[in-house]
């Protein structure tokens, strides 16, 4: 018995002492991968860091203004329409439908703290905080999200500039000519963008939350706005209780001073929620 123990005590610490050897050794490999991939990472995030749609020029498109030709679709009906499209930073976002092109006969805001909608023929109009906006999808995102969104700019999910927190990002894919990044999970809602590397600007957007909402934005035809690009062709779609498209063509495009105010409703207009309001639109 004591010569079986002599034997098979050192056999044991043997095979102790590689199995310990072993499990450190793939902690080291394990945790080599993982810092190749935070390189890895690292690296991608940096190579788009300073394009267009990430690092935005801050003196620039502090004001922007354009006439519209906006194609709407509600639910699978659409119509065409003319008008007006004023953005102030920070202030406002403003489309105005003019048919004739003089006489406003509705009106769009994202306002920094709601959402309005004005039909000046019906003399109807809804307005609500974001968060109560689930008719069109609405109620997971912000003000700056919206913002960023019309001027063609990665942000991260409360709405902030994409490179106050680039390390939050994840690039997803990356075909040579295009990259796509995308946001952290566990958010309300998780975006993913698309940038052309050639130019340095977003041509696709899409958020998705696991309520069922989401949005999606799709840019093309960049044209030259004094020596920066912007989306000629801008397709917004919302998606709630209920489907809605905004599809913009540009003319006209500035970047000239203007005095940004919302519109005033009087005791003559009557109140609706969102869903009601979109349907007697359509």
């Amino acid at each position: 018995m004591e010569n079986i123990k002599k034997f098979v005590l050192p056999v044991l610490a043997t095979l102790l002492l590689l199995a310990s050897c072993v499990s450190n050794k793939s902690i080291q490999t394990s945790q080599q991968e993982e810092k190749k991939e935070e390189k890895a990472k690292e690296s991608g995030i940096a190579a788009i860091a300073n394009m267009p749609a990430i690092m935005p020029d801050a003196s620039r498109m502090q004001y922007l203004s354009s006439n519209i030709k906006l194609a709407l679709t509600v639910n699978g009906d659409k119509v065409s329409l003319k008008g007006k499209l004023r953005i102030q930073k920070d202030g406002g976002i403003q489309i105005s439908i003019t048919p004739l092109g003089l006489v406003e006969v509705a009106c769009i805001e994202f306002l920094p703290d709601k959402v309005r909608l004005i039909n000046k023929l019906f003399k109807n109009y809804t307005e609500v905080p974001y968060s109560e906006a689930t008719a069109i999808g609405l109620s997971g995102i912000n003000y700056g999200v919206l913002e960023s969104i019309f001027l063609d700019r990665v942000f991260q999910t409360n709405g902030q500039p994409a490179h106050l927190d680039l390390k939050s990002f994840t690039i997803t894919g990356d075909t040579g000519n295009s990259c796509t990044i995308a946001t952290g999970k566990g958010n309300a809602m998780q975006y993913s963008f698309t940038i052309d590397k050639t130019n340095g600007h977003m041509t696709k957007c899409t958020g998705n939350s696991s309520t069922g909402e989401s949005i999606k934005c799709d840019y093309s035809n960049f044209k030259n706005l004094d020596g920066i690009l912007y989306p000629n062709r801008m397709c917004i779609s919302f998606k709630g209780d209920i489907a809605l498209t905004l599809d913009f063509e540009h003319s006209k495009l500035s970047e000239k001073k203007f005095e940004f105010s919302s519109r005033n409703i009087n005791n003559s207009y009557r109140k609706q929620s969102v869903g009601d309001f979109i349907n007697s639109i359509k």
